[in-house]
Order: C-alpha cells, then structure tokens, then sequence
C-alpha cells in the first residue's frame, strides 16, 4: 500500500531523514519507534505533504505521490492524527468531526457511525468547545475525526502520549479492532514497548535520521530496542 524508498527530508537546509525506507502493507500495523527528534514525525509529515521531500519516492497504492499537496493526499484515503491532536479549540466536537468528513472521498452531510461509535463518550460532548475537552478527550476526537474520513491508510503520531491509562487501553482497543477488521492500514510512532507489541505486526527503529533496525513483531527483542529509546 505505502512504499517510501531512499526517502531524504528535513526543514530548510538542515536534512532529518537520510535514505529512509520503510514499507506498509494493506491491513497491517506498522509501528515507529527511536528517541525523540531522530525523524519520526518528520516521516509522517513527509508522507502527508507537509514537508517537501528532497529525494526519493513515496508510492502509494502504486502511485507516485511525492508532489500532491495535502489535501490530494487525504483524498487518496490517508488520514493523519499529528501529535499534540490539532483540533480546534473553538469549534464544537461535532464541528470537528464533520470538518474530518471533508477530506472523503465521498460526499457525506454527517459523520459516519463508525467513527463515532469507536468514542462514545464524544456522543455526549457533540455541543462542546474542543478546546474545553480534556487532553485524553482531545485525543480521542482527533482520532474519531481522522477516521470520518474512512481511510484506507491511518498516520498516528504518538496517540498515547500524556494520556490517562483508561483512554490508553481505549485506543490500544481501537486500534485492535481496525487492525482485526483488515480495511484500514496503520503507520503508528510509538515509545511504549508492551503497547507497540500489543497492536503492531511489523517495527521500524530510527535512529540519526535512518532506519538502524527492523522486523516482524515475532522477533520484537525488549532488550535490544530498549537500546535505541532511552539516552
């Protein structure tokens, strides 16, 4: 499904990312591990069409996608939850998540049950400022807004960062759930070990801006990525 190869970005002059290669299949939960600021929100910007990629390719679906802008790109069926959420603190939680409608592919006037049925909670909360929610609740609606969309490839940016435990295992579920439902791929930049394990198939580690380590989660070694995320 998403095919990045030899893939060199960054911010100005200064490169982040050097040869990156990394592959997503269809259905499947690939996860980002490394320290923090080796790359991996870079990466997802990159994909989205935040950055512009300095060499190398990003395919998808069989397409070169290296020059479609953003919103092309979600029309393509790719959702994103950047990390700190982005929702708009002045809008209501149903204004959100009709705005995550705009990027389908399809003409829609409400949120698809789906998405909404995934967070309950946001059920009671339709009439709520996003910026009055708490951080978990934000989390929550920024996920339930990426999937209005009914993507085919969903980017989470570290959904469990600064998160209550319960709204963890709330998405850990969810994430369960799309990944055994097989419609939806995700690429997932995590820190937790035993949350990576829980839900991912496939692991990349980062480390100075290139790929350093890789695998099945079968061969998922505590002790050796453990060495690449603590300093």
């Amino acid at each position: 499904m998403l095919s990045i190869q030899q893939l060199e970005t960054g911010y100005g002059e200064s490169v982040i990312l050097r040869n990156i290669s990394i592959r997503v299949q269809a259905g499947q939960v690939v996860c980002l591990m490394g320290r923090n600021g080796v790359g991996k929100t870079t990466l997802l910007k990159s994909i989205m069409g935040l950055l512009k990629v300095k060499s190398g390719t990003i395919t998808y679906n069989g397409s070169d996608m290296k020059k479609l802008p953003p919103y092309a790109r979600a029309k393509l069926g790719i959702g994103y939850v950047p990390q700190g959420r982005e929702i708009f603190g002045q809008l209501t939680v149903e204004e959100n998540l009709l705005l995550g409608i705009e990027a389908s592919r399809q003409s829609r006037i409400t949120v698809p049950k789906e998405a909404i049925e995934k967070f309950p909670v946001l059920k009671t909360m339709y009439a709520r400022r996003g910026g009055d929610l708490s951080g978990g609740q934000q989390q929550q609606l920024a996920f339930a807004r990426a999937l209005a969309s009914r993507p085919d490839l969903l980017l989470l940016d570290e959904p469990t960062e600064g998160i209550q435990p319960s709204i963890v295992q709330d998405i850990q579920d969810v994430i369960r759930g799309i990944k055994t439902q097989g419609r939806t791929a995700i690429l997932l930049v995590e820190q937790s070990i035993a949350f990576v394990k829980s839900v991912a198939d496939y692991y990349y580690i980062i480390e100075k801006g290139t790929v350093v380590a890789e695998g099945d989660i079968a061969s998922f070694d505590d002790s050796h990525v453990r060495n690449h995320l603590v300093f």
